[in-house]
């Protein structure tokens, strides 16, 4: 087993047991987390869900989040190449109605896929800090490239921008306890007919979340599950039978005004085939700041995110959420 995988593996561990402990010994908060995932475009058809807000004070919450990832990764062996040379925006938006013990979700999603203009300001960034450009710097600013070749043949090529409606997520919760949720959710196909926005199938997953209050300025939330996904679109004949995925953060109540957020998310393998990193599992880390009250009807976060072992996941994103109060 290679460093990252044990690494995962201790990861899931460390989730379940905070989850069920947190949810049994201590006094519960919730917050739901970031609404992060792996933005890595060649993966993004396919489900990978990210925990749905909810409120247990109001019927109907809602919100609007944006991401802009910029993203250089190129790696071979003797029997594959891959380069990926992209920025993609997404926007979702989400809506849940919570009725007693029961939450009901849905995530519509708009993606686009271009050249971008952040490539010159994060190659300046890691010049100034002195980190691996990864070579990016010898690649041309501002350009798509979606390339994996295996055995000398094209999976993927493509050097169109692109944009359209991504699948739609409905997802159900039940609310186990004041601090544990069990969910089942679904991705339907939308009618984009690009391969990097839509698999035109439906994927199904399931997860446990939990949250707790360990002490009154410090609150911590993370999530398990797995997804079945529907063995078509852009990866189809290529993809696992089933992938896991997950968060685990902490928020850190510093002021009433502001709270830091701490955050990790992963995904295992999707793509079984391929013996590269960019198509292997994904661990990367958020870092945010919430604005509970920073609007009379909503809070506001802005957070970006990092690949922890570069080359698992995009180099980075930022991102920014506005939603009703969430508790």
């Amino acid at each position: 087993m290679n460093k990252p995988v044990a690494i995962t593996s201790i990861l899931l561990k460390i989730y379940l047991l905070f989850t069920v402990i947190f949810s049994t010994v201590f006094a519960t908060q919730f917050y739901p987390g970031l609404p992060t995932r792996s933005q890595n475009p060649m993966l993004q058809s396919y489900f990978i869900p990210a925990m749905p807000i909810t409120s247990a004070n109001q019927q109907w919450s809602f919100s609007h989040a944006l991401y802009i990832t910029s993203t250089y990764q190129s790696d071979q062996n003797a029997t594959e190449e891959l380069l990926i040379d992209i920025e993609n925006t997404r926007y979702d938006f989400q809506i849940s109605y919570t009725r007693e013990l029961w939450h009901f979700n849905l995530n519509a999603s708009l993606i686009s896929n271009q050249g971008g203009v952040l490539d010159q300001t994060i190659e300046s960034w890691h010049e100034f800090f002195g980190l691996p450009q990864g070579g990016r710097d010898m690649a041309e600013n501002n350009q798509i490239q979606l390339l994996y070749q295996q055995d000398g043949q094209d999976i993927i090529n493509s050097t169109q921008a692109e944009q359209g409606l991504g699948d739609i997520q409905l997802a159900v919760g039940y609310q186990l306890n004041k601090g544990s949720q069990l969910w089942l959710a679904i991705e339907i196909p939308s009618t984009n007919s690009s391969e990097f926005m839509s698999n035109d199938a439906t994927d199904i997953a399931a997860w446990y979340s939990a949250n707790s209050t360990a002490k009154s300025n410090l609150s911590s939330y993370g999530s398990i599950g797995i997804v079945y996904p529907a063995n078509s679109g852009l990866l189809e004949n290529r993809l696992n039978d089933h992938y896991l995925f997950g968060q685990f953060g902490l928020n850190y109540i510093f002021s009433p005004s502001y709270h830091f957020i701490l955050q990790t998310d992963f995904h295992s393998e999707i793509e079984k085939h391929s013996q590269l990193d960019a198509l292997d599992h994904s661990l990367q880390v958020q870092f945010g700041l919430r604005f509970p009250t920073l609007f009379e009807n909503h809070q506001m976060e802005l957070f970006f995110s990092e690949d922890i072992f570069p080359g698992l996941a995009p180099d980075i994103t930022f991102g920014l959420r506005i939603s009703t109060p969430l508790n």
